[in-house]
């Protein structure tokens, strides 16, 4: 209760500070999960640069300084800070309470217009109010009160404009990867939840304009142990991912018509299992990697039907072999969304999202769907855990979901939302099976509701609360409501 209280006691000091009128942070374009609703995250990262040569705040006239000392030199920092309480979390009648403090530290050499070196230091430890106890993994490394986690490089990477004159933009080593809404690929790192989503990888961008394409070709080799290209300081053998991966992705998006973005694509998956492999090597019975090969085959279409409507549209196949089974399957995802072009920025949407799941009568074929490195929060933050019961953290699969919600914005500091979510699973894949019912497909109904304080260009936060009611696809045992509440403060440099 003490570390709580010290918390509640520091957020509130930080805000009262971010009431200064000069303030001395600047906001992280990419705070949280919600960052794969951006479409470009270096354009965000310009804005907020932009932004910031408004601001003659003392932190920024330092940085500022320094850049003009250094012209050829960019420096960046941001302080996250989150209280999170999730009673019954896992369907498990168990309460669960823990802060998280992110620090980030990052710069930037540029030695030439064309040419950056880029650098990025995360630290995120950890502080567990309930439940109170130890649990052993891999290497005798304990989860108790405290995790320190490690500090890990999450962005060391070259980017390189225009090589050679050519229509390209080559970036190469470890960067944050998001295309389209970040529905198949956002996340490089599921195993440490939101502290980092990079990817070792080779992206090379190709700018077509005459024909309005652009096309990404991306190469990915990355490994489940966090220091196996990069050794991380305070190793504690941490594991971003639970198998070793490389992939392919090529990603053709064209504006020829008028209003609509189209996208095709084509992504390739291979996993060599690690985590799982050897005894007590996995932070829970469900963190097991796979040994995989995936082809995925998909297109993506957003319309501006007028200046109030707008549509996206996506849909995805997948073939290969998965854990010594054939895969076959397939998954859609549709939005639209009306803006009322009012004062208070009013919106309302409507969505539907399917995943196929496994018919647990197919034996030696699987046509669950696999989400690539699309696991995420994409529609919940309480439910990206409750999906380990099935799959693994944040892997949502064998889902129809059904959504309605709004967001508007009261007033300038203020933004809310709200969202309603039925859901249902496309096969009962485990009838009767620990914590599933023996015969229903219904999921249940989750309600979410956000509410995010812009105090100034510098300094935001936001609270946030779901409630689950868990239907009959789970069992007797596990039909309680759950519930997800966070505060969050950002403060970024």
């Amino acid at each position: 209760m003490r570390r709580f209280t010290d918390v509640v006691v520091l957020a509130v000091a930080l805000m009262l500070l971010a009431a200064w009128p000069q303030a001395v942070f600047a906001d992280d374009a990419k705070a949280d999960e919600s960052a794969g609703k951006a479409k470009d995250a270096e354009a965000k990262a310009d804005d907020a640069q932009a932004d910031e040569a408004g601001c003659d705040c003392i932190f920024c006239q330092a940085k500022e300084t320094i850049h003009q000392a250094a012209p050829w030199l960019a420096l960046s920092a941001d302080l996250r800070l989150r209280e999170v309480f999730t009673p019954n979390k896992l369907l498990d009648k168990e309460d669960r309470h823990f802060q998280r403090y992110r620090a980030r530290f990052g710069w930037t050499i540029k030695p030439c217009e064309d040419l950056d070196f880029n650098f990025r230091l995360v630290y995120e430890p950890r502080h567990f109010c309930q439940p109170s106890r130890q649990l052993r993994a891999r290497n005798e490394y304990y989860i108790n009160e405290w995790c320190y986690s490690e500090a890990i490089f999450d962005r060391m990477n070259v980017t390189w404009r225009e090589p050679g004159g050519l229509p390209l933009r080559a970036v190469i080593g470890r960067q944050d990867i998001i295309l389209g809404g970040g529905w198949l690929v956002l996340d490089g790192t599921p195993v440490d939840d939101s502290r980092t989503i990079h990817f070792d990888a080779i992206r090379l961008t190709w700018d077509l304009p005459t024909c309005n394409t652009s096309v990404e070709t991306i190469y990915i080799n990355q490994y489940a142990d966090s220091d196996h290209f990069i050794t991380p300081f305070c190793d504690e053998d941490f594991h971003n991912r639970e198998q070793d991966e490389q992939g392919a992705i090529i990603y053709i998006t064209n504006k020829s018509i008028e209003r609509t973005e189209l996208a095709g694509y084509f992504i390739y998956k291979h996993d060599n299992a690690e985590l799982g492999t050897q005894p007590g090597d996995a932070v829970a019975p469900w963190q097991a990697g796979y040994d995989s090969d995936i082809y995925t085959f998909g297109a993506r279409a957003v319309h501006d039907l007028n200046d109030n409507i707008n549509l996206m549209g996506e849909f995805a196949v997948q073939f290969g072999q998965k854990n010594d089974q054939d895969l076959c399957a397939g998954a859609m995802n549709a939005l639209a969304t009306y803006k009322f072009l009012d004062k208070h920025k009013t919106e309302v949407h409507v969505g539907y999202e399917f995943l196929s799941g496994d018919n647990a009568n197919s034996a030696g074929r699987t046509e669950q769907f696999d989400p690539l490195w699309g696991r995420w929060a994409r529609f919940s933050e309480l439910l990206a855990y409750t999906h380990g019961l099935e799959n693994r953290p944040g892997e949502a699969t064998n889902y129809h979901r059904f959504n309605v919600g709004a967001s508007c914005v009261p007033c300038e500091k203020i933004t809310l939302g709200v969202d309603y979510h039925l859901l249902f699973a496309h096969h009962n894949s485990y009838p009767g099976r620990g914590f599933f019912g023996p015969s229903s497909n219904f999921r249940g109904q989750l309600w979410a509701a956000r509410m995010t304080y812009q105090f100034n260009q510098h300094v935001s936060g936001h609270l946030l609360a779901e409630l689950f009611c868990p239907g009959n696809f789970y069992g007797e045992d596990n039909n309680q409501t759950a519930g997800f509440f966070r505060y969050e403060l950002n403060f970024t440099w």
